[in-house]
């Protein structure tokens, strides 16, 4: 009976994982996702969103959220060939993107989706621009729907003339991306 007890606690326990090389921990406890950004950039969580940028000089920066799903149009006319992660994230950003563009002055789509995985999860990545306060920003955003449950959006926002340099560490953050386990199953 103890290892049935002891078995079914540390299977809901958080699962805790080294933290890359060069990279720090930005993700809130609470979070049911671990994000690692580089070392030095400046973490700034708030609100159930993680979030860090390089610095106050550069302002690119990256954001994790977690949204519950209540749209079932997500999930709607999907034939049972579809049905997997990447449909209904491709579903999820039809419709995000329609709302990007009512928001964004001078939204314009740069590329995708395009297939991607997060942390073994079929998903999505998009770019995007728009012009903000009179300076231009390209986006690059990956989208993960979990379980038919949750949307997981990362979001990586650089001026134009930063995001050459700094696009690469989207591409490390995305990597190392990790869901924790026993979270919400």
């Amino acid at each position: 009976m103890l290892v049935t007890v002891l078995t079914a606690l540390f299977s809901c326990a958080k699962t805790e994982l080294d933290t890359p090389a060069n990279m720090q921990l930005a993700s809130a406890e609470a979070a049911d996702y671990y994000l690692y950004v580089p070392d030095g950039w400046v973490i700034s969580s708030q609100d159930g969103i993680t979030a860090a940028y390089v610095s106050v000089i550069d302002n690119s920066n990256v954001s994790c959220a977690r949204y519950t799903l209540t749209n079932e149009a997500v999930f709607e006319n999907v034939t049972e060939e579809e049905k997997a992660e990447i449909t209904y994230a491709k579903n999820f950003w039809t419709d995000y993107v329609s709302q990007l563009g009512s928001a964004l002055p001078g939204f314009n789509m740069l590329s995708g989706p395009t297939p991607v995985v997060l942390d073994g999860h079929a998903a999505i990545k998009c770019g995007y621009f728009a012009a903000l306060s009179g300076k231009n920003y390209r986006y690059d955003m990956v989208i993960c729907i979990k379980d038919r449950l949750y949307a997981y959006i990362l979001t990586f926002t650089a001026e134009e003339s930063n995001y050459e340099a700094d696009s690469a560490y989207f591409d490390k953050i995305t990597a190392e991306f990790r869901f924790q386990t026993g979270r919400f199953e």
